[in-house]
């Protein structure tokens, strides 16, 4: 974020009555300024609507031990010198922003999730590295970014009868199963005959 940007941000805060609060707009650099209440609610309906519940403890020590335990039986995948570099020192469970869908009747929240603090957070990114070097998937029907697309379409041959569709999945990710992607991941793994060792660190950090 541009200092500038921050800086205005700050001050435009500081002459706000307290019922009213800052939030961004997604799919833009927009801000909104809201009554607090309003963005209370709009979380509200949102956690209601996906049947998120409340948990009795925070179960972020408990993650951080079982990562950590879980690190140390990788011998092979992460050098014990670095061990220590790959956990959060005091990690915290990750905060909900809400930012606002202008675009959308009722204006409803898109939750961003700062997972920066999270117990698996540094080894999550260093896991995401290593199964990149040893799992080459074929990209027959993907395109790494929106450059790449404009290339392929100036490839192909567009008719007058042709049509372009847009497609947007609701909640992709968090639909996806688990156990799913791990048997995937250990599929591919195995077609780019990956040792056993290295395999069964792997799916055992992904868990």
């Amino acid at each position: 974020m541009h200092k500038r940007y921050q800086y205005n941000i700050n001050q435009i805060k500081k002459i706000l009555q307290h019922n009213l609060t800052i939030a961004k707009a997604d799919k833009s650099k927009a801000i909104i300024i809201i009554d607090k209440t309003t963005v209370g609610q709009k979380i509200d309906t949102f956690i209601q609507e996906n049947n998120i519940i409340k948990l009795n403890n925070d179960p972020t020590d408990a993650y951080q031990k079982q990562i950590q335990q879980t690190m140390q039986k990788c011998k092979d995948l992460i050098d014990k010198n670095k061990l220590k570099y790959m956990l959060n020192i005091k990690p915290t469970a990750p905060k909900i922003n809400a930012y606002i869908k202008t675009h959308k009747d009722n204006n409803p929240i898109k939750p961003v999730i700062d997972n920066t603090k999270a117990p698996s957070y540094k080894i999550a990114k260093f896991l995401n590295r290593r199964i990149k070097q040893y799992v080459n998937l074929p990209n027959t029907y993907t395109v790494q970014n929106s450059n790449e697309m404009a290339q392929e379409l100036q490839k192909s041959y567009i008719g007058k009868y042709h049509k372009m569709v847009a497609l947007d999945i609701k909640d992709l990710y968090v639909n996806l199963l688990k156990q799913g992607i791990i048997l995937s991941t250990a599929i591919w793994i195995d077609r780019n005959k990956v040792c056993t060792d290295i395999k069964e660190q792997i799916l055992q950090l992904l868990n």
